[in-house]
Formats: C-alpha cells, structure tokens, sequence
C-alpha cells in the first residue's frame, strides 16, 4: 500500500499529541474567552483530516456530552460547539431550544464541527409518550394500552417519524432519554408500559444503531435507512427494574448512563452489572459478548451539581471494569465518559489545565480516557 509521506507525518504526530496527554485535541479551539473568532483556526486541513480519522478508530472510547446553551453565534466555547474541546467524540443537543428547527447560526455550527472536526451530533428526547416532539397524529393516542395490535403501528410510525426528523435536520444519531422511576411520574406510558417500551426499542432500531444495517434483517416493508445513525438509551439503564430482558438491547450503539455522583469503581461496577444481568439471554445466544456491553457503556456526571469539585467525573474517565462473581474473567475499559451540561465546567476560574483553563475537568477527563485507552492497546500488541 502507497502512503502517503505528509499524512503519515500528520496522523503519527497527532496520535503522538494523544500518547503525550491529547494536548493537541483536548484544547479548545478558539475560544479565547469569547475574543476570538471561531470562524477562525491555526489548525492545518491536515490536523483536522487526522483527528477525523482518529475518532473513526474501531473501538475508540468515546467522550460524550449533553450540550446546553447552544446559539451558535457566541465565539465562545460555552455557547458553541466549535468551541468544545476537539475529542470530544458525541455532542448531543439537549436544552430548552428547538430539537429540530435549527436556527442558521446553530445549523453552520454543528455542520462545521461534522465535516470539520468529524464530530457527531445527535439529538436527545424523552419520549415518554408516543407522539411527543412529532406533528400530531391521531393513530398515537394509544394511551395506557399494552394491546400490541393497538400500540405497534402507533410505536411504528412514531420511530419513523423521529429518525424522519433526524435526517431531515442533519443529525448523527438519536439519543432515548429513559428515565422511568426517578423521574417520579405517573402516565408516562412509553416509559412505564413493559410493552410499549420493549416496541419502541425495536421500532427504533430499525432505524438507527446496528439493526439498521444488518443485512440479514427483514424489514417488514420499512423503508431503507440511512446508513450510520447512532442509537443511544441514556438515564436509568442498568439500574434495577428498568431495562427489559427481551428487549433488542444488542443493536443499541452505547447506554449512556446518568451515573451521577457515584465516586467509586464499586458504584460504577454494580451500574454496569445492571446492564449486562439484563442482556444475558442474548449474550447466551450469542448475540454480544460481556466485552462488548461494557464498551457500549458510557458513564457519565452532573455538572449541574458537581462542576465546581468535577464530582465523580476522574473516577469515571479512567474507569476499567473488572468483572467479579459470575462476570470473572471480565477485563475491559469502559466504554466512554461524559458530562450532562458541559458548560457548567466552562471558565471556572481554577487555573489552567494543559494550558489553558477551559473545560478544566472536561479536558482532564479526555487525557485520562485516552492515556488508559493507549496504554491497555501498548500492553494487548
């Protein structure tokens, strides 16, 4: 294979920059507290075209984040995209402002950090009743109803019309916000009905996360899907009593867990339990492997309550899942971290981090990540 001698210098000293701490791709771009342009960069094409092809890595940990006070017109990285530290892997749109009626300003944003930074944008939404989010449609008002004939062709075309809205705005992915006990609530169906919730999961996988492309699937007379979408079930997945046995869980990309507060390996450890105990009728059919489900697992913190101490943030950003009872044996890193409302970390005041002192746990959390990540891959080759 001909190589090219350029890019091969670049991709060798952006990996280098990740073996060294991710300085390259963990400082902000442009964010000069809100006095730089971010339509701007020093960065070459080259830089970019190499941390593209680094975050498409087969199995790369990624560092997610539920991203509020989105305008997109700020030059600065509390209200940009462009501004968020450039490994960051997943940003998701979460926040009071439209899901799917971008404004320009907010649409340029996240188009430049896909092309450009090869992040991928999806979008979060709780879905705790079919319909929510989509134009009013008769055929969802199913109510309590756990009568299959009635619920699945409601279920059908609500997924449907998400993954409809989702291409239709540019995003990546779609992100279930699943939060059935904690959120204290009664007749939120699509949450709380064992039914309806085990048919929106494969509803949905139709259309984003593996299921969408496995050629062996039968369609049942749904349309082709757009290829690469990503699926995620963020909140109460792995605690008790939440996720279904049968449900399609192995074509779910990542389960973003709302880990929050949680200090210690232990506590991290029994949260990811929770969700390989839930899928061990597929890993015995041989559908996944216990490896596998832990790197789909994403832990993440609450800046909303813990950015001035980071919380549990370090602790989950280095977090290697060791697997003891009946998963012993079990040896994997986790499978990303993440912070629910970044912004919160943004210019806090506590000195600088790598040089520079935005994102100051954010950033500390991506070196951890990716530190552990290249260490575990030096010590497997």
């Amino acid at each position: 294979m001909k190589i090219d001698i350029r890019k091969a210098f670049y991709i060798a000293l952006a990996v280098g920059a990740i073996f060294v701490g991710c300085n390259k791709w963990t400082e902000a771009e442009a964010i000069d507290l809100g006095k730089t342009d971010l339509n701007g960069t020093n960065k070459t094409d080259e830089y970019y075209a190499s941390l593209r092809e680094w975050k498409n890595t087969p199995g790369l940990p990624q560092t997610f984040v539920w991203f509020d006070n989105w305008n997109g017109v700020s030059p600065t990285g509390e209200n940009s995209l462009r501004g968020l530290p450039d490994s960051v892997t997943i940003a998701s749109n979460w926040g009071g402002h439209p899901k799917f009626d971008l404004s320009p300003e907010r649409k340029a944003d996240m188009e430049y950090v896909q092309k450009v930074k090869g992040t991928k944008v999806v979008v979060t939404l709780f879905s705790s009743h079919v319909g929510d989010d989509m134009p009013d449609d008769p055929i969802y008002n199913v109510g309590s109803s756990s009568d299959e004939a009635v619920v699945r062709p409601a279920i059908r075309r609500y997924a449907e019309a998400i993954y409809d809205a989702v291409v239709a705005t540019g995003y990546d992915g779609f992100d279930w916000d699943y939060e059935p006990t904690v959120c204290g609530c009664t007749g939120a169906y699509l949450w709380q009905n064992v039914v309806q919730r085990r048919i929106f999961v494969e509803e949905l996988s139709y259309w984003f996360g593996k299921g969408a492309s496995d050629p062996n699937r039968d369609r049942g007379g749904r349309k082709a899907a757009k290829q690469g979408l990503l699926f995620l079930i963020d909140g109460e997945v792995g605690s008790p009593n939440t996720m279904g046995e049968d449900w399609l869980t192995y074509y779910v990309d990542y389960f973003v867990h709302q880990a929050y507060g949680s200090v210690t390996t232990s506590s991290l450890t029994n949260r990811v339990n929770g969700t390989i105990n839930k899928m061990t009728n597929w890993i015995n059919q041989g559908f996944i492997t216990k490896e596998e489900i832990v790197r789909r697992c994403i832990v993440t913190e609450n800046f909303e309550s813990y950015a001035s101490s980071g919380g549990g943030l370090l602790v989950q950003s280095s977090f290697v899942y060791v697997g003891t009872g009946a998963h012993a044996g079990v040896v994997q890193q986790i499978g990303g971290f993440g912070i629910y409302r970044p912004t919160f970390d943004y210019d806090q005041g506590k000195g600088d981090y790598n040089g520079s002192p935005e994102y100051y746990f954010l950033r500390q959390g991506i070196t951890n990540l990716y530190r552990i990540y290249n260490e575990l891959k030096k010590a497997a080759e």
